[in-house]
């Protein structure tokens, strides 16, 4: 039950990234706002406090678009099997993931980092209280 919990969030996580332009393209988010999946309360809270500048917005939904196609077929491949992703696959999502948030992060200005750093820890922090109480 915890490796299945561990993977749903990795793949959150992954889908999360891949709204993260599209999150920026509207109004602001708040929690807790309705017809809000996990996935994208995650990318949309990378990205909490931080106003993109239209260049900026382009550029995140490129990154995103990048990376879109790898991380479906990692997921079709997933669910081909039936049950949650062998370690081979988790480890190729966190990857992805890492990669992304990276190029990400390396569009923002220094100050737009910082809370980027901010949000990413927090966001961590809340996946590694999940998995701890789910022993």
């Amino acid at each position: 039950m915890k490796v299945i919990r561990i993977a749903t969030l990795a793949a959150a996580l992954c889908v999360g990234m891949t709204t993260i332009a599209g999150a920026q393209g509207t109004e602001p988010q708040g929690q807790g706002q309705g017809g809000m999946g996990r996935g994208e309360r995650m990318g949309g809270m990378l990205l909490k406090d931080i106003t993109l500048t239209d260049a900026q917005k382009a550029q995140a939904k490129t990154i995103r678009e990048k990376y879109l196609p790898q991380q479906m077929e990692l997921r079709k491949a997933a669910q081909a099997v039936g049950g949650p992703p062998d370690e081979a696959t988790r480890t190729k999502m966190r990857d992805l993931q890492a990669k992304q948030t990276a190029e990400l992060r390396a569009i923002l200005t220094a100050d737009q980092q910082a809370v980027f750093d901010k949000n990413l820890a927090t966001m961590k922090e809340r996946m590694d209280a999940r998995k701890n109480g789910s022993s």
